[in-house]
């Protein structure tokens, strides 16, 4: 609460001030702030010209000592030349108000500001308050009220002093004026709205505030002109002028034709030329008519002369002090005053929209599938223009005819708007406008570009065009014909995909599409063997980190060569993109190259320098067949025993032998895969040793043997070092990791899995990374743990969407845990449903078993039946039930070419728990189920497949049953108890 108030009743702490020359004088002392003011200034206030006292100073004096009275002792202080109020601002109101009525009046809040203000005028009626009165009122009561108001201000300040306002307020009167009377030159009033473009709207107009020049910059075919129109249009300068360009055709044309708009004497358009002299008395001219009130001057369409441009703008802006230009262009004006907006293309909902619009203008009725129109504004790189083009043709043709003909977008979409400008009637005009503006250095570097699919880098584009590239590069930028996106490891090139396919179709035209591609590939090899070459050393992260950089581009460029039977070439860039995706646990897009890699190698004959790449190539694709069931292993053993196995490289040379014996377990000849490994262990090279245990891990946990499998595991962690890099240690770790979980010690399970996820998220193997990581979450759970599980799972979304294969399953099977522990059962039951259905859409290339029996759709039905089995009501879960008991006999069959005995035993322990809790099965048989899904090392790794639940359910239904079933096996697992595990599935049906 202020102490003193002047602004109505003059009070002291909320009491009324006696006495009117005690008032006047603490009126004339806030008036004049916080300095104060003279003794004649506050004599005059007091008593006026015509009623001075006879002794000023002493009559002073007294009014003074009343007002000292009347408030406080010290509240009136002495100065050297008369007195002045000595309080805090915030203790007068007048000077409190001030501020807080300008700050209202500079944010525009006028509704708010003009009470205040207008209290204010009243007692400190300087210019700056005048002025924010005046817009105030504009802004509230309309332009006209406003100059009324200042009429009236300046017929006080004649009649009273005999002056005339201030050039200050002067100007104000002439913008008032100005919007009273507002120019609106060259805009269009379009019928339609402009779709998508509110931000960008929003965030231009904000530029305009606090910038002379602002240019919106970006390839054609993206709105510029139209979001310019919708900007202008809702500006708030008195004066706006829209100048379209396009039909300038030289630069020396540009003054005449904006005086021409601007309607500026002598500069008529399309007149003879003007002459130097001319121009710039046409320029001076322009620059005189801007200048006075706020103007907004937009030039649309500047790329073909924005040198001169440029030149007209920094003039003008120097010239006009309240102009501000907006530019349309697909380069910059490279001037100090301008602001650059990079106009984005639509996002696929917005560019959406637009199709549908635009096609049920066409056509009304008309069927839009909502994929395929999505697909569609996507390839077309969400370009407005594209997007309207493609969707009046929906006068002729349905919507999957569009998308199967954009193969050929630009013969496709000619012809749309008549209205429209001919650089917009097709599609190929808009980047032909652009290309004609290029040099035939840029155009050869448009068109040998147009080969990468995923942009490219600087040193990619001088592998192409040479090591004097980069002026061409950075000429393209300007023109929008490129994209500078900042990468991970440093700038990238992109071109739009119509951009693209324009350049593409002229490298063709041009008749170098032979050379452009033999030199990229010539890129991709060396790129290929650099990388490659440090993937297993030290430098493993930068190497992946190389390869992901470019992975579409030499996976494309892979796809070609494969295409084109240039086997060095494909035996060159595998051996980088094999291990990259083996390393990122993407296997699947190993296996898919594995038929066209053989056909190709069959009959081919390295040369020397290329044996141990090829050796590589070949142990990656028998990985891959080997896990798969066998598709294609015995072409690839033979074009190995045709090449030889013997390889230099002691971990290559471990791991062929190793997929031989793979291959001969497979096919059923030989020795067992496990007797193999049993020899090489004993190898003198410890590194060969870590590989040979590493494998063994593998091998005994498919056979039942999970404890076995971690004692092989520890063993291969402890061989293994990092002069290969981080990746084995961290594989390792998490194949630990995920072996304890079997076994159902989390504890140990989460200590291996903390130490690979680090690794494998910056390896960025985010597959093994989610899968790994949700571990983490179910060891939470199980710990009680739930809201830091809750919070994993949360980061885990994240990473789930990069994971591929396995990590679907992991995240649902996770959060369905979860939900269970939180008493959420309902939902984590339908979860563990998805789980099933997600697992049964899964396909994985090369697997030639039967579908129904895929391992991880079994293992997702096993465990769904164990949890409905302890946690549903009535016959939830007999369905998958039914459908396990159905498989069980083609699962142990002796026809089966591999057993994995852990998926196998999950089973046993769904139909014996099942069969237990639901009496669904004899007891007897039910408790033989158990425990043979122990013996074949079945998974423990949810929470309900736990052994210690399943020994008590059979202990409280079957007292005695479990250990006479146990002492009649003995010691045998796995393969040792199939026959018997057959015998029990017949008579379940």
């Amino acid at each position: 609460m202020t102490t003193l108030s002047v602004l109505d009743e003059v009070t002291w702490a909320g009491a009324p001030v006696a006495g009117e020359r005690t008032r006047a004088l603490l009126r004339a002392l806030v008036e004049a702030g916080p300095r104060g003011a003279s003794e004649a200034a506050l004599v005059e206030a007091v008593w006026g010209r015509d009623d001075v006292p006879a002794n000023p100073s002493k009559a002073l004096q007294v009014v003074v000592s009343r007002a000292r009275a009347a408030t406080d002792s010290g509240a009136i202080e002495r100065t050297p030349r008369g007195y002045r109020v000595n309080l805090q601002a915030g203790d007068v109101d007048a000077w409190s108000l001030r501020p807080e009525a300008l700050r209202l009046a500079a944010e525009k809040r006028y509704a708010e500001a003009l009470p205040l203000l207008e209290r204010l005028l009243g007692l400190d009626p300087d210019e700056e308050v005048t002025e924010a009165v005046l817009r105030a009122v504009a802004a509230v009561h309309g332009v006209p009220a406003a100059l009324e108001r200042f009429e009236a201000y300046r017929t006080g300040l004649a009649d009273g002093l005999g002056v005339d306002p201030s050039p200050r307020l002067r100007a104000v009167h002439a913008e008032l004026l100005a919007r009273d009377r507002p120019v609106r030159s060259g805009l269009r009033h379009d019928a339609d709205v402009l779709i998508g473009r509110e931000q960008d709207a929003a965030e231009v107009s904000a530029l305009l505030k606090s910038s002379r020049v602002v240019t919106i910059l970006g390839p054609g075919g993206l709105g510029k002109t139209s979001l310019a129109q919708v900007i202008a249009h809702d500006a708030e300068e008195p004066v706006i002028h829209f100048v379209e360009l396009v039909g300038v055709t030289a630069p020396e044309d540009l003054v005449s034709e904006v005086g021409s708009a601007l309607g500026v004497r002598d500069s008529v358009a399309h007149r003879d030329r003007l002459t130097p002299d001319q121009r710039a008395d046409v320029r001076s001219r322009i620059a005189q008519q801007l200048d006075g009130v706020p103007t907004l001057l937009v030039l649309d369409n500047c790329e073909h002369i924005v040198a001169a441009v440029a030149d007209l703008v920094a003039f003008l802006v120097a010239m006009a002090r309240d102009l501000t230009v907006l530019t349309t262009s697909r380069s910059p004006l490279a001037i100090g005053a301008e602001r650059v907006y990079p106009l984005g293309r639509l996002g696929t909902y917005d560019g959406s929209e637009l199709f549908r619009r635009r096609a049920v203008a066409a056509r009304p009725g008309v069927h839009l599938d909502e994929v395929r129109v999505d697909e569609i504004v996507t390839r077309l790189d969400g370009l407005p223009l594209a997007i309207e083009l493609a969707a009046v043709k929906v006068r002729a043709m349905s919507v999957d005819d569009i998308a199967r003909r954009l193969e050929n977008r630009f013969e496709l979409l000619r012809g749309g708007d008549r209205s429209a400008p001919d650089r917009h009637q097709t599609l190929v005009a808009v980047i032909d406008w652009s290309w004609n503006l290029l040099s035939e250095r840029e155009r050869r570097a448009m068109r040998w570009l147009s080969v990468f699919h995923d942009g490219f880098t600087l040193a990619a584009a001088e592998a192409m065009l040479g090591a004097d590239t980069f002026a061409a590069i950075e000429e393209l930028v300007d023109q929008s014909l490129l994209t500078v996106v900042d990468a991970p490891l440093g700038f990238r090139y992109r071109m739009l995909e119509t951009v693209r396919e324009f350049g593409r179709m002229q490298l063709i035209d041009a008749g170098e599409e032979t050379a452009a591609r033999a030199t990229q590939r010539a890129w991709a090899r060396d790129y290929a063997d650099a990388s490659a070459g440090r993937i297993y050393s030290p430098e493993q992260f930068d190497a992946m980190d190389e390869l992901r950089a470019e992975e579409s581009n030499l996976a494309d460029i892979l796809r070609q060569v494969l295409a084109d039977d240039e086997a060095e070439s494909v035996i060159r860039l595998f051996c980088a993109m094999g291990v990259f995706w083996t390393i990122a646990g993407e296997h699947q897009r190993v296996i898919m190259l594995a038929g066209p890699v053989a056909d190709l190698l069959a009959e081919w004959e390295p040369p020397p320098e290329l044996l141990e790449k090829t050796r590589l190539v070949l142990a990656l694709l028998l990985f891959g067949a080997a896990v798969t069931g066998g598709s294609g292993l015995e072409r690839l053993m033979t074009i190995l025993d045709r090449v030889g196995a013997e390889a230099a490289d002691p971990q290559l040379r471990v791991m062929l032998k190793v997929m031989q014996a793979m291959a001969g377990t497979v096919a059923g000849a030989g020795r067992p895969l496990e007797d193999e490994l049993a020899d090489l262990v004993t190898d003198p090279d410890p590194e060969v040793r870590a590989r040979a245990y590493t494998f063994l891990s593998h091998e005994r946990e498919n056979l039942g043997d999970p404890e076995g499998a971690v004692a092989a595991g520890r063993e291969a962690l402890r061989l293994t070092g990092t002069d290969g890099g981080l990746w084995p240690q961290a594989m390792l770790h998490a194949q630990l990791s995920g072996l304890y979980a079997q076994l159902g010690r989390l504890g140990e399970a989460a200590e291996h899995a903390r130490e690979a996820v680090p690794v494998l998220r910056r390896l960025g193997a985010d597959d093994d990374l989610v899968q790994t990581h949700a571990i983490l979450v179910t060891y939470a759970v199980e710990q009680g743990r739930l809201e830091e599980a809750a919070e994993m799972l949360a980061e885990l979304a994240e990473e789930q969407p990069r994971g591929g294969f396995g990590s679907r399953g992991a995240v649902h099977g996770a959060r369905a845990q979860l939900l269970l522990a939180q008493g959420r059962v309902g939902e984590g039951l339908a979860l563990f449903r998805e789980v099933v259905a997600s697992m049964g859409e899964l396909p994985f290339p090369g697997f030639t078993d039967d579908p129904d029996l895929v391992p991880w759709r079994v293992a997702a039905e096993a465990v769904t039946v164990v949890t409905c089995a302890r946690h549903a009501e009535g016959t939830e879960g007999s369905d998958l039930f039914g459908a396990l008991v159905a498989k069980a006999p083609r699962l142990v069959s002796d026809e089966r070419r591999a057993q994995d005995y852990p998926v196998t035993g999950m089973v046993f322990l769904a139909l014996g728990l099942w069969g237990l809790l639901r009496d669904a099965l004899p007891r007897e048989e039910s408790v033989r189920l158990v425990v043979l899904a122990d013996r074949f090392g079945y998974s423990r790794s949810f929470l309900d497949m736990r052994w210690e639940l399943a020994v008590a359910d059979a202990t409280r239904l079957a007292p005695g049953v479990l250990e006479r079933v146990s002492e009649e096996y003995g010691e045998r697992r796995g393969l040792a108890l199939l026959d018997e595990a057959r015998g029990v599935i017949a008579r379940l049906g």
